[in-house]
């Protein structure tokens, strides 16, 4: 419920910046945002209905506990690389919806290998 809060809130205006953290934050370097924008945690915290729920503060550990994520999975929706710095919200909010069920990304993933064997087993076929 928490997560599907958050990507909600994201959802909202689908079309915003958000600024991605650098990828060590998730594993407690105190480095910020890659961007002036707002990241995915400032979205989030920004909400009076989250916090009255329990989301303590911004910090790593309490969005960690709060929304019941590992490092993986917070390094996974928040953070960026040197060469993404920025994401569109709703690319954010699909993140969060995977992380909260990975079961339709698998079959996305599993339908695209599918169609890849057919292709390959065709081509050999028509050899």
């Amino acid at each position: 419920m928490r997560l599907d809060r958050w990507a909600a809130l994201l959802n909202r205006d689908s079309h915003q910046i958000i600024g991605l953290l650098s990828p060590s934050w998730a594993g407690g370097d105190k480095r910020g945002p890659l961007s002036p924008s707002p990241s995915a945690i400032d979205v989030a915290w920004e909400d009076p209905i989250l916090r009255v729920m329990g989301l303590k503060s911004r910090a790593r550990d309490d969005v960690k506990a709060f929304f019941g994520l590992s490092d993986a999975e917070l390094d996974r929706i928040v953070a960026g690389s040197w060469r993404i710095r920025l994401r569109p919200a709703w690319q954010v909010a699909a993140r969060i919806r995977n992380v909260g069920d990975p079961r339709a990304e698998r079959l996305v993933l599993a339908g695209v290998t599918a169609i890849i064997l057919i292709f390959v087993a065709a081509v050999q076929w028509l050899r």
